[in-house]
């Protein structure tokens, strides 16, 4: 995250120097309601986590006669390890999985052109909503039985601000534009589902669950139910590069790419046994909102 801020930091100030020295004196300066529909990609940062760690539970795994192994419990498993065991067992685990969350992003703003005296500057404020539309989905059986389900979700809601430089053609019909500011945050994600190690061990004795051959690290007590839900809100950074173009009279349309920095560590409560055992009652995980959202919109001239 950090050297993506400090990329995006001397990118955005290399494209305001350019667009300050170059951007057009045009007289009227515009205010417009924007509306814009973007896709936001590996929602709260997760995708790793979902597709190839995993989280680890902390019980030990025991054998069949109860001893430890050194290894830990899952209280996530991650796709590619189930998908690895598909393949091993000639399909006796199967496994159904969807990747990292992706989300849609719906935006609202209102921008201003001409600040300070100066035509080629502009402020914004926008708010956006987002949701997950797709991934972060995970099944699995085994010989037919569904002892697995993870289901995560994502909503948030960012209010960013932005002061930047818009540098327009001779008629200020077409122009391009990068900005930054601060936003507010608030939104989370969470995980549910149910992991049922205790049935594995009890229908399938030595070959499946805590002292079988395969999945020896699910939890035991069974993870039944689950839904943790982590939810944080703070204040962050951001930051805003796009183009626009004339299509009616007081029509334009727009794409961009926004990026929201802003993340809290946020904490939620257990509401199953299985789950406390493998994590606790209550449990504290970082929270990523925001990201980048590839947008394309219309801004109607008032």
């Amino acid at each position: 995250m950090l050297l993506s801020l400090r990329k995006g930091i001397a990118a955005s100030a290399f494209l305001l120097l350019v667009c300050g020295l170059s951007a057009q004196t045009a007289p009227g300066p515009r205010k417009y309601i924007t509306f814009g529909l973007g896709a936001q990609f590996d929602l709260a940062q997760l995708g790793g986590t979902i597709t190839k760690d995993g989280l680890e539970s902390r019980n030990p795994v025991r054998d069949s006669q109860g001893n430890l192994t050194g290894s830990p419990q899952r209280a996530i498993y991650a796709e590619n390890n189930l998908l690895s065991l598909e393949r091993s067992t000639n399909g006796i685990i199967n496994v159904k999985d969807n990747g990292a969350m992706v989300g849609l992003n719906l935006n609202l703003g209102y921008e201003k052109e001409g600040i300070f005296g100066i035509e080629s500057l502009f402020w914004r404020v926008n708010v956006n909503y987002t949701n997950k539309v797709a991934g972060g989905y995970t099944t699995s059986t085994i010989l037919g039985y569904k002892w697995l389900e993870q289901e995560w979700n994502y909503t948030a809601w960012t209010v960013p601000t932005y002061i930047g430089v818009k540098m327009f053609n001779a008629t200020k019909d077409t122009g391009v534009y990068v900005g930054a500011g601060v936003n507010y945050y608030r939104g989370g994600w969470g995980v549910s589902g149910t992991i049922d190690g205790d049935a594995l061990r009890n229908n399938f004795p030595g070959l499946a669950g805590p002292g079988g051959t395969f999945l020896s690290d699910a939890p035991t007590p069974g993870i039944w139910k689950e839904n943790a839900q982590f939810r944080v809100n703070g204040v962050g950074l951001n930051w805003i590069v796009g183009a626009q173009t004339k299509i009616t009279d007081r029509g334009h349309l727009y794409f961009e790419l926004e990026t929201i920095l802003s993340a809290g560590m946020g904490v939620a409560g257990t509401q199953s046994p299985g789950g406390a055992a493998a994590l606790a009652p209550l449990v504290a995980y970082p929270v990523v909102i925001g990201g980048q959202t590839y947008r394309v919109g219309y801004k109607l001239e008032l």
